[in-house]
């Protein structure tokens, strides 16, 4: 994990409130499912904000920023060339499947980011994997056309039904687990997918990891705000413990923290 000073090489909108944010960094990889602490220009806001990692090549990461805030808008709002403070990479990522097992990876809408560097690598090392892709509307979908230029073989779905099947894409991935053999899911989303996947691997005796969205101020697990509840009942930090979890590790009856 570096603390570095750079500077943003490239903004652009990948929707109406999502936008594609490359900067120069020293790390020499990163796995996926990490994340960076983000200095956000200006003094708008005082903290860092956490970003999961799409891409890293060449020394330039990139992330995915939605904005949902005053800190995001500022960082959305940004300059090529405006001077940023980066942290990372942080946390735990996904642990490969063995080679014989085929990768399902499951995203919602904005967890496409680190499900996205997480299909790129698999499919760099000739891995098989399918991604089941969904959000409320096609407006929602992100990253469809990289997607498609890695070969990725994506399945999607929306709410309202606007691309791919309609209704939620746990619904979608449970129709088809019936014909796939031997799988391994790995999920990112809002709680209520992770969720879903935890129980479908439950219920199927089927390995699953899931990245766990949390609020994050340091990153480094001193604040404790980003606290989770593990299978014990106990807290764990989504910023060191994961934010990568296997299912089996956390508590999933009660609401997130």
């Amino acid at each position: 994990m570096n603390d570095c000073a750079t500077k943003i090489e490239l903004i652009e909108a990948l929707s109406n409130d999502a936008y594609r944010i490359r900067f120069a960094v020293d790390w020499k990889a990163f796995d996926p499912g990490q994340f960076v602490m983000m200095g956000i220009p200006g003094n708008v806001v005082f903290l860092r904000r956490p970003f999961g990692i799409a891409r890293f090549s060449n020394g330039v990461a990139e992330i995915c920023c939605k904005v949902v805030g005053r800190g995001t808008r500022a960082l959305s709002d940004a300059k090529v060339g405006t001077r940023i403070d980066v942290l990372g990479p942080c946390g735990r990522g996904f642990r490969f499947p063995q080679k014989e097992e085929p990768a399902i990876l499951v995203a919602g809408g904005y967890g496409i980011g680190p499900i996205f560097g997480l299909c790129e690598a698999l499919l760099a090392q000739g891995r098989r994997c399918i991604l089941y892709y969904g959000a409320r509307e096609t407006s929602h979908l992100l990253y469809l056309d990289e997607l498609a230029k890695i070969g990725a073989n994506v399945k999607c779905s929306t709410e309202d039904g606007s691309h791919g099947a309609r209704g939620m894409i746990a619904e979608l991935l449970e129709k088809d687990l019936d014909n796939i053999e031997k799988p391994s899911l790995f999920a990112c989303g809002p709680h209520g997918l992770s969720k879903a996947v935890a129980e479908i691997s439950r219920r199927r005796g089927v390995p699953a990891q899931v990245s766990m969205e949390s609020y994050m101020a340091c990153g480094i697990g001193v604040c404790l705000g980003c606290a989770c509840k593990d299978a014990d009942g106990n807290f764990v930090r989504t910023c060191r413990e994961g934010p990568v979890f296997d299912v089996r590790e956390l508590q999933w009856d009660s609401s997130p923290l």
